[in-house]
């Protein structure tokens, strides 16, 4: 009878111990709660809510969650529209997009995320900036 334990040894790859962003902050669910809550507020801003008329919040949210959760190495692949296709002739300004922004980052606090996750997500999220504005 072996007296072998179920422990992590040192022979085992290193992506068995680490897990990725995406369950590190706990995976879809977590993702759906920050854009239900960052969209609500979205659709509500006098400023933004305009570019989303006639887009349902479901189909918003469900995009944003699968390319959020592929960029931060959940198990997703995002098969929306390219962000140039989106918000092409939008004419999205910098000061609009940083307004979306705060409302994810606010959201991400508001669920109780870290400031090292919460970084580590708006890192990934940031190279979209030149897929929308002024398009």
């Amino acid at each position: 009878m072996c007296g072998c334990t179920s422990t992590l040894t040192s022979t085992q790859p290193a992506t068995q111990a680490a897990n990725s962003l995406y369950d590190e902050i706990g995976g879809s669910k977590t993702l759906n709660t920050v854009f239900g809550v960052a969209i609500n507020r979205i659709y509500n801003d006098p400023i933004i809510g305009h570019y989303f008329n006639g887009v349902p919040k479901s189909h918003l949210r469900k995009q944003l969650v699968s390319q959020t959760c592929e960029l931060i190495g959940g198990p997703c692949v995002y098969e929306g529209k390219a962000m140039l296709d989106t918000h092409k002739d939008l004419n999205i300004k910098e000061r609009e997009f940083y307004i979306l922004v705060e409302y994810v980052q606010g959201a991400m606090r508001d669920v109780g995320l870290t400031y090292q996750q919460e970084n580590q997500i708006l890192q990934k999220l940031a190279p979209i900036k030149s897929e929308t504005i002024y398009l």
